[in-house]
């Protein structure tokens, strides 16, 4: 079959938040579910269409997911660790995105469907079999699904164009250091002649959930005001938080701790690549990219990728057309 005839999906289930791509477009929502309360969604006895389209069905249960689990749910779930797989948490998310995609069961043909996610360094080996046969549960036993590490997507992204094509033939030969700034782990990896270099990786526990934390922490310290940590992210875009109706300016307390959290990342790096003479190229991509990129002061030769928060996702679904067989 020809690839342009086939449906690619990309999914990235990041610990923060879920990013999907396809010709369905591209999404992004928290990585967060929690119960229907069919009360709670009413208004003046009223129910509510706002969170229609963030509702999902698992076993004989309605639950909520995004921005409609945060503002609905009385409760939220967010998974931690390598054990997310099997949790309800990540079944509602996946349902979501798979739906978002337009591949959920009721529409998808198959042998035109391709679904390539990635899962973190730590993680892969252990969970890989168990989430193609999730996906497969979830989609279609017969639809094809890729697995690959998450930093690689942002690799593929650099390296390929949209149709998978090769579009720096130089850096198939040079070795490039990823760093993916992630929610909950940074992860870097070094890849040289497409292959993972095996001694220079190294994952980080302690992504930007914990900057925003502090974040969240000193907020409510000078103005007492609580903000849930996946909240945080929209109050620093916004530069702002709101005090009896007043914006007030939040630059202070969250340059400190950017700071703080640029110069950690860099010292990881360091460790692992030394002055970074060895490396031809170091990517530098993540949603935390786009947060740090006016405050890491290192490599010379690093290039922080075009909206990082969707380059492994993109880089998903450019991977699959490269292939010769999907």
């Amino acid at each position: 079959m020809e690839k342009d005839m086939q449906k690619i999906v990309g999914i990235d289930l990041g610990f923060g938040f879920c990013k999907v791509f396809s010709d369905n477009g591209r999404h992004i929502f928290p990585s967060i579910a929690g119960p229907c309360n069919e009360e709670v969604l009413r208004v003046s006895g009223v129910r509510n269409p706002a969170y229609e389209h963030e509702t999902v069905f698992l076993d004989n249960k309605k639950f909520l997911v995004g921005n409609s689990a945060a503002r609905y749910s009385e409760r939220v779930y967010q998974a931690r660790d390598k054990d997310w797989i099997d949790s309800f948490t990540y079944r509602c998310l996946l349902h979501h995105a798979l739906r978002l995609a337009g591949v959920d069961n009721s529409s998808l043909t198959p042998q035109e469907t391709v679904i390539v996610t990635g899962l973190p360094v730590t993680h892969y080996r252990s969970c890989r079999p168990k989430l193609i046969d999730l996906v497969k549960s979830m989609a279609h036993p017969d639809v094809s699904v890729k697995v690959t590490l998450q930093p690689l997507g942002s690799y593929f992204d650099h390296l390929l164009c949209d149709d998978g094509g090769i579009q720096d033939m130089e850096l198939v030969h040079n070795r490039v250091g990823v760093i993916d700034i992630g929610f909950y782990t940074s992860d870097f990896i070094t890849v040289e002649s497409l292959e993972l270099v095996k001694n220079l990786l190294e994952t980080r526990e302690g992504g930007m959930s914990s900057v925003y934390q502090e974040i969240a922490r000193d907020i409510f310290n000078s103005h007492g005001i609580r903000k849930e940590t996946y909240e945080v992210e929209r109050v620093v875009a916004d530069g702002y938080v709101k005090v009896y109706g007043e914006k007030k300016r939040i630059a202070d307390i969250v340059r400190p701790r950017f700071e703080r959290f640029a110069r950690e990342i860099e010292s990881t790096a360091r460790i692992l690549w030394k002055d970074g003479a060895d490396i031809d190229r170091i990517l530098v991509t993540g949603g935390g990219s786009e947060d740090l990129k006016d405050y890491l002061e290192f490599y010379k030769h690093a290039t922080f990728m075009s909206g990082g928060q969707f380059a492994n996702v993109r880089g998903y679904v450019k991977f699959a057309r490269s292939l010769k067989e999907v």
